[in-house]
């Protein structure tokens, strides 16, 4: 008999819509740290300072326990769950709802940019004495839209990773970008911000 634990399926599909009440709260990295699943974001829509719904197509692999427990916690905390597919895709034109995201949003946040020297720009930020927290624009060319970067973050680094807006397209014709508060310690966000530089790279 299949032990259900080691039971591997099919990555899981599905939509979820965020209330404004969480989008300061991470909870896809929660799901990864929380129900050891690989979670790659497929496409998102998320404007920050807004009261509406945030969504986000997710690709979520594990376990059927570790899949089926994920599902029921965001359920429970009032994530609602759009669509669920086995093995399947989304369908794009289902989102009914378009969420424009402001240039101003951009240029506030002070983006830090991946360039030459960028240890020397963020070392004095961050403490070794406590836990920090980082924002930074994470732009995701087209190339990458299959890597789960956020995912690989938080399981391999440790790090909490808040995504506090989003523009993914699912038709993966652009660039998308991700407003990311990232927090940790010292080793853990120099360590986090070194795969970015050499995953963004490569």
């Amino acid at each position: 008999m299949t032990n259900f634990k080691s039971a591997k399926i099919s990555p899981v599909h599905t939509r979820i819509r965020v209330p404004p009440h969480y989008h300061r709260q991470p909870v896809i990295s929660r799901l990864i740290s929380r129900y050891s699943l690989t979670v790659n974001i497929k496409a998102a829509s998320l404007t920050e300072g807004t009261d509406r719904c945030g969504w986000f197509d997710l690709e979520l692999k594990g376990n059927p326990e570790q899949v089926v427990n994920s599902l029921s916690y965001l359920q429970r905390i009032g994530v609602d769950l759009m669509q669920v597919t086995l093995a399947g895709s989304l369908n794009s034109s289902q989102s009914s709802q378009s969420f424009p995201i402001s240039s101003e949003n951009i240029t506030q946040n002070e983006p830090i940019v991946f360039t030459t020297g960028w240890e020397t720009q963020i070392y004095p930020q961050i403490s070794s004495s406590q836990t920090n927290r980082l924002r930074l624009q994470l732009c995701i060319s087209k190339n990458h839209y299959q890597k789960p970067v956020i995912s690989e973050l938080v399981s391999s680094y440790g790090v909490t990773v808040n995504i506090a807006g989003a523009l993914l397209k699912p038709d993966v014709q652009d660039d998308g970008w991700f407003d990311l508060e990232i927090w940790g310690r010292q080793e853990q966000l120099f360590s986090s911000f070194s795969y970015l530089q050499n995953f963004f790279i490569s």
